[in-house]
């Protein structure tokens, strides 16, 4: 028997997490830039099929910026990334900042903010911020902080456009990217014939939006309904006990709380650890394979708890 087995109602259970590559069209259109995937086959504690993958980066004039936060690369590319991101953001707690970056003040979702901003510019007032409270303004960075998601390539123009494709050129080329290259319609081949009878464990919506989206962009049916569970189902339980529902914080209380003074479940927790290590060296945030095994934890922690 294995730890799992009560969660399984079909052969498979599969645990998927995916970053996002975002085409704008009629909407914002998620489709997979990195994937990664755990699956257990019923019986066995030990996963039968490890992946972090990535598809061919669209190269679409429309596709949004990429950003270091939301992509697994080396040290080295990541850095580079980070250096040109720089010229994106604005820093609301300084002026030359604001100033400087008055390009890219359009892509700031909140309107009132803009507005403000523009304000600032036009006026040379920095007062209008800096007279407001932090609480104020540290709600505010969080939403200016958010401009990337609206910056597609055709939006961008000038030397904005240039940092884009310096970005996805590093992006691209960085050799742990060009290693997961794969190509997509053969995987999503590969991974069809385990779809067929498996159950899909994910957090919100976009996971499977992005993976429907690929199995329709490279003709690969699928005949029945993608069997799937949601672990924001849990959010509510989680933010009221740990106040967040982010994956890695989560996997940190629960861990804290229940993993380490469970013996089976420690067991399991370490036991799985070290089989993800040989393509997961470093644990972090939105490196998709981290994040399924986060998702992992939490999804059997809360159905033994909840």
């Amino acid at each position: 028997m294995g730890i799992l087995d009560d969660l399984f109602t079909t052969k498979y259970l599969g645990f998927i997490d995916i970053e996002f590559q975002i085409l704008q069209t009629n909407h914002q259109e998620p489709h997979i830039l990195e994937l990664g995937l755990i699956i257990f086959e019923k019986n066995n504690n030990i996963p039968i099929l490890i992946e972090h993958v990535n598809f061919p980066l669209l190269t679409n004039s429309n596709l949004r910026l990429i950003t270091s936060k939301y992509c697994t690369t080396t040290e080295k590319t990541e850095i580079a990334m980070k250096e040109l991101e720089k010229y994106f953001s604005i820093n609301i707690r300084n002026f030359e900042s604001i100033k400087n970056k008055k390009d890219t003040i359009k892509f700031i979702p909140n309107k009132q903010i803009k507005e403000l901003l523009k304000q600032v510019i036009h006026t040379n007032n920095y007062t209008l911020i800096s007279n407001l409270s932090d609480e104020k303004i540290n709600s505010m960075q969080k939403s200016i902080d958010k401009s990337s998601f609206n910056m597609f390539k055709n939006r961008l123009s000038g030397k904005y456009r240039d940092y884009y494709d310096k970005i996805m050129n590093l992006y691209m080329n960085d050799e742990l990217v060009k290693k997961r290259n794969i190509n997509p319609k053969q995987y999503l081949e590969k991974l069809r014939e385990y779809l067929s009878n498996m159950t899909l464990v994910h957090k919100e919506d976009m996971d499977l939006l992005a993976l429907n989206n690929d199995l329709r962009k490279y003709d690969v049916p699928v005949k029945h309904k993608l069997y799937h569970k949601d672990i924001a189902d849990y959010n509510d339980i989680l933010i009221k006990k740990y106040n967040t529902a982010k994956l890695y914080e989560s996997y940190l209380y629960l861990k804290k709380d229940y993993i380490i003074n469970d013996t089976k479940l420690k067991e399991f927790d370490e036991k799985l650890y070290e089989t993800l290590q040989v393509k997961m060296p470093i644990i972090k945030a939105h490196n998709p394979l981290s994040d399924c095994y986060f998702t992992v934890l939490i999804f059997l922690v809360m159905n033994k708890i909840s």
